[in-house]
């Protein structure tokens, strides 16, 4: 599992063979399709694994109810910086979503792997509009469509992880923070900036 997310995160989905994941695993590739029908059935499920030990802890911090609903954003934005940020120090590459990635590389070709990465991309969603929509009702921000402004904060998220990626440069996700209160029409104050 862990041979195939970090290849499929450093090199891309299709570009990762079976072959690639059973030599940096260690394993034969008969031990490969005893627990997997195909790349597209460990894909799926090196999603989950990276969504229940990285992703998802890595939220719920973030987007924890105990923080002011704005804060949220911040801490995620922040917490999103620092991974890059040591990855690149520790010699490897910026790497930006792998959920996101795979689901530019395999929609017209893995549909199931497409749809899984959709899920995790929607999952992260709702986290952005839970904040969003607590933001909303305490006043801080003006906005007319939860779910569409979700979107936009993720667009703006997703965009800067892909520059961070092409640039190896995690610097496009520094100000992310201010750009999202501008988004949300927040109402300024010194502890949002």
């Amino acid at each position: 599992m862990a041979a195939a997310t970090e290849l499929t995160w450093e090199r891309g989905y299709n570009a990762v063979t079976v072959d690639a994941i059973c030599e940096r695993a260690g394993v034969k590739k008969g031990s490969f399709y005893h627990f997997f029908d195909s790349k597209a059935a460990l894909a799926i499920a090196a999603m989950e694994s990276a969504w229940e030990s990285r992703s998802r802890p890595t939220l719920d911090a973030a987007f924890s109810a105990g923080n002011p609903p704005l804060e949220r954003l911040k801490q995620y934005f922040e917490a999103l910086y620092r991974l890059q940020s040591d990855m690149s120090k520790a010699g490897g590459r910026v790497l930006g979503c792998p959920f996101f990635s795979i689901g530019m590389e395999s929609g017209g070709l893995d549909p199931e792997v497409w749809e899984a990465s959709q899920r995790y991309v929607k999952r992260k969603r709702k986290y952005i509009a839970s904040a969003i929509l607590d933001a909303q009702a305490e006043g801080l921000v003006d906005v007319d469509d939860i779910d569409d402004a979700a979107q936009s904060i993720q667009t703006l998220l997703e965009g800067a992880l892909g520059r961070a990626r092409v640039m190896n440069d995690p610097e496009p996700l520094r100000g992310l923070y201010p750009q999202a209160l501008r988004l949300l029409g927040a109402k300024r104050s010194t502890e949002q900036a």
